[in-house]
């Protein structure tokens, strides 16, 4: 992967996943936003293709999405993407969760591997969002006229964010939103895809940000959620918005027949989820290899269950889940409450279960 050492924002750097679209690296938390593997492709596998979206959400009258995390907007953008595959025609409604505005800002305009098919999906974000870049356009234009990132960037974004910011687009909103969404609309959506965007403008389609703590944003939210995403930095380094309490308010905002996703397949999220009143399940990848979790109020959403071996990990030390019970403690404060109970639990090593664990279906093998 290519990592971009100067720093973008609030040490937030730029870096080219393997499937070619654009992903970030966070230097404070050591921690990648995505997988190096590919961006669009890990929001794609993990986040859209377990929805079973045609199947399960296609034919309800509208949807409710809470997108945890959103970053750069891979798993949004990922599921405008399948809304517009699928033609659904039900109103949508999506819910962003995200610390840091300038990646808002952004989101839109980047190399994200959808642009050149589907451009449909950044022109929904930025309708959506244009109040927002109105209010920090010279922010944005900075960052998307900054050299060393313009690389990550859209090339006719670059172009169009330079007339944006000229004097002749400082009218009155109207005008200007009329003014910059034309030229997204003629410049980059071909006549082949006219349609396409023609039912995307014409659909009841609201995308609101939330900028902020996603802790408190959540307890202030009161809609019912069909579908969440929490994309969040790993448990380990930044265990926020994986505790029991933290899971306790997304069982309180999500649909009987809700689906949540995550990448994450620690045993200490899933035993959370559990004890939050989720039925839990284990994601996989193409090549059958788990890479995620998933979890409904219906247990008939949950294709692949927890076997004996996962519940059984949590009961080890590695499934002592993490507490926040006013949703306000620091990181550090949850990992050192964290540890301490670990320790007095006194439970099994994950390692020493796992060994157990392979020595007992040896025998049984030997016996059969």
């Amino acid at each position: 992967m290519e990592i971009d050492k100067k720093s973008f924002k609030n040490k937030i750097n730029f870096l080219f996943t393997a499937d070619g679209s654009a992903g970030l690296y966070n230097m404070e938390v050591d921690d990648v936003y995505h997988s190096v593997y590919g961006a669009k492709s890990e929001a794609i596998e993990k986040f859209i293709m377990p929805l079973d979206f045609e199947k399960i959400f296609f034919n309800r009258k509208e949807l409710k999405i809470l997108d945890i995390c959103y970053g750069i907007g891979y798993n949004t953008k990922a599921l405008i993407k399948k809304i517009i595959e699928t033609k659904y025609i039900g109103n949508v409604e999506i819910d962003l969760l995200e610390y840091n505005l300038n990646l808002i800002l952004v989101s839109p305009f980047i190399k994200d591997g959808f642009f050149k098919t589907y451009p449909e999906v950044s022109y929904a974000l930025i309708q959506n969002l244009l109040h927002i870049i109105y209010e920090n356009k010279d922010e944005l234009c900075s960052m998307l006229n900054k050299s060393t990132n313009k690389k990550f960037y859209e090339p006719f974004y670059r172009h169009l964010i330079k007339k944006f910011k000229n004097f002749r687009y400082n009218l009155y909103p109207r005008e200007k939103n009329n003014a910059f969404l034309h030229n997204i609309y003629y410049h980059c959506i071909s006549h082949s895809m006219k349609n396409r965007l023609k039912y995307l403008k014409n659909k009841n389609f609201v995308i609101t940000p939330h900028i902020g703590d996603a802790r408190q944003a959540v307890k202030e939210l009161s809609g019912c959620y069909d579908i969440v995403f929490l994309d969040a930095f790993t448990p380990a380094k930044q265990p926020l918005l994986w505790t029991l309490d933290f899971f306790k308010e997304l069982y309180r905002v999500t649909k009987k027949d809700c689906m949540i996703l995550t990448y994450s397949n620690s045993s200490s999220v899933r035993h959370a989820m559990l004890e939050s009143g989720f039925f839990v399940g284990k994601l996989f990848d193409k090549e059958n290899r788990n890479c995620g979790t998933c979890a409904s109020k219906n247990q008939d959403y949950i294709k692949n269950k927890l076997d004996d071996f996962d519940l059984g990990l949590m009961k080890t030390s590695a499934g002592v889940y993490y507490i926040d019970k006013n949703l306000n403690s620091s990181n550090d404060e949850i990992l050192k409450e964290h540890e301490m109970r670990k320790q007095q639990l006194q439970l099994e090593s994950s390692s020493q279960f796992i060994k157990r664990y392979k020595n007992n279906q040896e025998h049984l093998n030997e016996k059969i």
